[in-house]
């Protein structure tokens, strides 16, 4: 246990010094986040009071600046979607689309994303956790307060992180060995320091802790090992004679899975720790404090009233005191009573333009100028300059956004939807609210599943169908099922999205969509459609199609984009025995999605929320 407990103790002597960047350049991650965790809660680092005891007020602008980046790269789970890249697959995709989208509001994905996006605002640097606890999945967002990395490579090298439980939550944990924690510890009313290390320890450090022999070759074999200790109440991680005494090994683990991801906001060489708002405001932050804090003190002073005369006779004398209203006082010939002017040179203006000073630089830092936090600009400022400003402050974000949204398709693809994979892949009923469009759709697939069905066992006992009988029956369907809510129950059967082999993309852009280009992308799909309006009757173009409408970031679905093709030109074909029109009876390639009410009594349907089952229907 020896060589596990050095390593964890010179990793953290590593993280409380400074590394050197450059001759004469500095840098120290710990001091960067204590200054996040200060200025974000208002805070000196030195103190609330000055050297005369007076209370120093902070006058914090990091906070609102934070705040605007935020809101404008936010990332919402309505952002989430499933994309395939086979054309094929459009309604698996779609259906995937809601069952992730359902898992996202059971995990509380949501409050996820937002402490993702806050601490890539605050902290530049953002690192997520996958942690599977009573075999569900969930995210975890840890406190860089709370964290110990190297300061160079932070998600290449060990990462210790910091848990504070109660005695109660340590003797429920499972696996772990206590027998070796002082009984005194888990008396306590105290939190208990745990460490969680995880990272490349070689071989020999395993060996020991598990009471093997290790040979020079273990200490040359790397492996992902995991490991936890307990620490003595109120104590620090800290080089010392003691230290085996203070730290109590309780678990152990060789070949973990890796269970971080990293994200850098803006990389700096030489440090992987990133630059966030807060770095970038720090001396603007300063300047913006000294100067409010000078302008107080100078108030301070130029309200006193305060008065100055050559009289002897009038030294010592206190006109607040002394002196009523209309009271009229006598002093020496050519020595009068005259107010002394405290005020700064130039007045205290200067102190305000200052702050201003400090303020546009700040703006220009962090791009968050007037016209991003929706503020009136300074008098005079051109529409067209305005425009442009605004312009370029949301290139800067989206940029941002864009890196971040990449940082959450790769949680997707390498977390979620592994995890998912085994979930959904079972039978199971998805409910979900679908928008009017998707609704329409998916009863119009209904409507037709259930006359097909009517109209096959009429057919099957010798009744005649015509043409109108069917599309009355469709619409009888169809205006029963739109008296009900937007909530429909999908039965979703075994291994329904075993069979798609393309690979599902999890595409996230902003719900602040950008209106110019999404207009211009909706005229560029009716422009194509209305050129060749029969390009759906070709495959090869259909896909191409279909593929441009779901990549345009226009907010509309390939799936409900064919229905409305479908519905405009219905065809079906003649019975070949009586002549009329009947539609043909239901064929389901096997593996794909199947809605359809569960249970309907003969043709009726229930008002309400509706249940759709896996039978045959033609596919979305």
């Amino acid at each position: 246990m020896k060589k596990i407990i050095n390593s964890l103790v010179n990793l953290k002597k590593n993280y409380d010094g400074y590394i050197q960047i450059l001759p004469g350049l500095t840098f120290s991650q710990k001091d960067k986040i204590r200054l996040v965790e200060f200025y974000g809660n208002s805070k000196y680092l030195n103190g609330q009071k000055d050297e005369f005891g007076r209370i120093k007020f902070f006058y914090n602008v990091l906070n609102g600046i934070c705040d605007v980046e935020n809101a404008a790269k936010d990332i919402d789970t309505k952002d989430v979607w499933a994309v395939s890249d086979d054309g094929e697959h459009y309604t698996e995709s779609f259906i995937l689309s809601k069952d992730i989208y359902e898992w996202m509001k059971e995990a509380n994905f949501a409050q996820t994303l937002n402490e993702m996006i806050d601490t890539h605002t605050r902290y530049g640097s953002l690192l997520a956790k996958k942690v599977i606890k009573d075999g569900e999945l969930r995210i975890e967002i840890p406190e860089w307060k709370n964290l110990i990395t190297d300061q160079v490579d932070i998600i290449n090298n060990p990462i210790v992180e910091i848990h504070y439980l109660t005695p109660a939550e340590i003797l429920e944990m499972e696996g772990w060995d206590l027998s070796n924690v002082p009984e005194k510890w888990l008396e306590s009313n105290k939190r208990l320091p745990v460490y969680e290390v995880r990272g490349k320890f070689s071989l020999a450090h395993y060996k020991e802790c598990i009471g093997q022999k290790y040979t020079k070759a273990d200490e040359r074999k790397f492996s992902n090992q995991l490991y936890y200790f307990i620490g003595e109440p109120g104590s620090e991680l800290e080089d010392s004679k003691d230290i085996n005494e203070k730290l109590v090994l309780v678990y152990w683990e060789n070949n973990v899975e890796q269970v971080y991801k990293y994200l850098a906001r803006k990389k700096k060489a030489g440090r992987a720790f990133g630059v966030g708002v807060f770095e970038e405001g720090e001396e603007a932050q300063a300047g913006i404090n000294d100067a409010v804090l000078k302008q107080m003190r100078a108030m301070e002073y130029t309200t006193k009233v305060i008065a100055q005369t050559a009289s002897k006779k009038l030294r010592g004398r206190n006109l607040l005191v002394e002196a009523d209203d209309g009271t009229i006082l006598e002093h020496e010939e050519g020595k009068p009573i005259t107010n002394l002017q405290l005020g700064p040179s130039g007045g205290l203006a200067q102190f305000q333009n200052l702050i201003d000073q400090w303020y546009n630089q700040l703006q220009k830092t962090t791009s968050a100028y007037e016209v991003q936090r929706g503020e009136q600009p300074p008098s005079g400022t051109p529409f067209r300059l305005g425009a442009l400003i605004l312009q370029q402050s949301s290139s800067v974000f989206e940029k941002l956004r864009e890196d971040l949204g990449i940082f959450i398709t790769e949680i997707f693809n390498d977390w979620i939807m592994p995890h998912l994979a085994k979930k959904l892949n079972k039978e199971h009923i998805l409910a979900h609210e679908f928008s009017l469009e998707e609704l329409k759709e998916i009863d119009r697939n209904f409507a037709i599943n259930q006359a097909n069905e009517i109209a096959k066992e009429q057919l099957l006992s010798g009744r005649i169908v015509t043409s109108e009988q069917y599309e009355d029956l469709v619409k009888s369907i169809t205006e029963q099922l739109t008296k009900t809510k937007n909530k429909r129950f999908l039965e979703i059967p075994k291994d329904y999205y075993k069979n798609l082999k393309a690979k599902i993309t999890i595409n996230v852009t902003g719900e602040q969509r950008n209106k110019a280009a999404t207009l211009e992308s909706l005229v560029n799909i009716m422009m194509i459609y209305a050129k060749n309006p029969n390009l759906t009757q070709d495959p090869v173009l259909n896909q191409i199609f279909m593929k441009i409408v779901e990549l345009s970031g226009a907010g509309i679905s390939p799936v409900s984009l064919m229905g409305a093709i479908t519905e405009k030109a219905p065809e079906t074909p003649q019975n070949a025995v009586t002549g009329s029109k009947i539609p043909p009876p239901p064929q389901t390639p096997q593996g794909e999605a199947n809605i359809a009410l569960q249970g309907l009594p003969e043709g009726s349907l229930p008002e309400g929320e509706l249940s759709l089952g896996a039978n045959p229907v033609p596919q979305l």
